[in-house]
């Protein structure tokens, strides 16, 4: 595994870029005996010996460009002591690497005789960083799904729930005139206006908190006004990004910040959706048996989860989130270890629980028919 990830991390993946490392990672799958679909640069494999439970494995290829203050060329994997160093390494090339042993684990007990009692899928996806053309695009193919895992650096804590993503663009009208002939107070000025909507924000009700997530919070991005230094904006325009929970949906939101501000809002994205999977579902509960000591937890940040809207999801893997995005980005070597024994075993409890709720729902059919009998 250190020498796949040291592999991977040397592949330069920026998003929109992943074609060579998706070539790398195809060539690597076939060479293993799977056989491997392609579209655009996402790929996907799948093994088992049943049609259905369907368990989705997804991480993604790309990353963010290097942020400043790397000490060393971030393409270029660096050992230091227990740690590998690289962009990508903890974000999440650490999850591919840590999934394709645990698959190709799964495979060796197949090809033994073993039985999984379903199906593994393995989804490997580009411009996650960017919520461009990834898992969303090619996850019609991969249905039906019962139940998935998603690849992001978490200390191997399980997260079922994610914050959404709602980005509004607000317009405050003025009039223009010249500061001269305007008193200061006037409410013609539309960056007053703006900066009156802004401070506004903090008076806001949030909604309530979401006992995993907490509450939304808002922050002002961008702002623009004015034309000139000696005239009186008309327009001033700001964005607003929204980190939403569960607990409202983006319509409604939306509703209740136009009644509150003066500007002129629009949505400029709503399609990031915040995701909740309930602790009870048998994914979950894999998760739980499979790794000892841990609480279910709610992610502050976003991951193709979103895009699994309907099946019951866990975000779960090696490495810190802390680390993400980060100068001299790393992982720890032992968390390789542990990601890939955790992936295996999470697998074969969600399909020895998937086995034992259809021994117990075939029993409970049985006995209900032989009483009608």
């Amino acid at each position: 595994m250190i020498e796949r990830l040291a592999k991977l991390v040397a592949i330069r993946s920026v998003s929109r870029e992943e074609g060579p490392i998706a070539d790398a990672v195809c060539a690597d799958l076939q060479q293993a005996g799977l056989c491997v679909s392609r579209q655009g640069n996402n790929l996907w494999c799948e093994i088992g010996d049943a049609a259905r439970p369907r368990l989705l494995l997804n991480s993604h290829l790309d990353t963010v460009p290097p942020a400043q203050g790397w000490t060393g060329d971030p393409w270029t994997p660096r050992r230091d002591a227990d740690r590998l160093f690289g962009l990508g390494a903890n974000d999440a090339k650490g999850c591919v690497t840590t999934m394709i042993a645990a698959v190709l684990a799964v495979k060796q007990r197949l090809d033994r005789g073993d039985r999984l009692g379903g199906t593994v899928i393995l989804a490997l996806t580009a411009e996650e960083e960017i919520s461009g053309a990834g898992l969303g695009t090619i996850v019609d193919q991969l249905a039906p799904l019962d139940a998935a895992l998603v690849g992001e650096p978490t200390g191997l804590v399980p997260m079922i729930a994610q914050r959404g993503l709602l980005v509004l663009r607000g317009v405050a009208r003025g009039c223009s005139s010249h500061p001269a002939n305007t008193p200061s107070d006037s409410a013609t000025n539309a960056i007053l206006t703006a900066a009156r909507d802004l401070s506004a924000l903090e008076t806001f009700d949030w909604g309530p908190a979401h006992p995993l997530l907490g509450c939304c919070h808002a922050h002002v991005t961008m702002i623009k006004g004015g034309v000139a230094r000696n005239v009186i904006p008309d327009t001033c325009e700001f964005y607003l990004d929204i980190r939403t929970t569960p607990t409202e949906s983006h319509a409604e939101l939306y509703r209740r910040l136009r009644r509150h501000l003066k500007s002129d809002l629009h949505v400029h994205s709503d399609r990031l959706v915040p995701v909740q999977t309930d602790a009870g579902e048998p994914i979950v509960q894999a998760v739980l048996r499979a790794v000892s000591g841990v609480t279910p937890g709610g992610s502050p940040t976003m991951s193709d989860m979103v895009f699994l809207g309907g099946v019951p999801s866990v975000k779960i893997g090696p490495g810190q989130s802390s680390r993400s995005h980060t100068p001299d980005e790393y992982i720890e070597l032992e968390e390789l270890g542990a990601g890939a024994a955790a992936y295996a075993r999470i697998i074969r409890e969600y399909f020895s629980g998937s086995a034992n709720t259809r021994e117990t729902e075939a029993a409970t059919t049985a006995g209900r028919d032989g009483g009608e009998r």
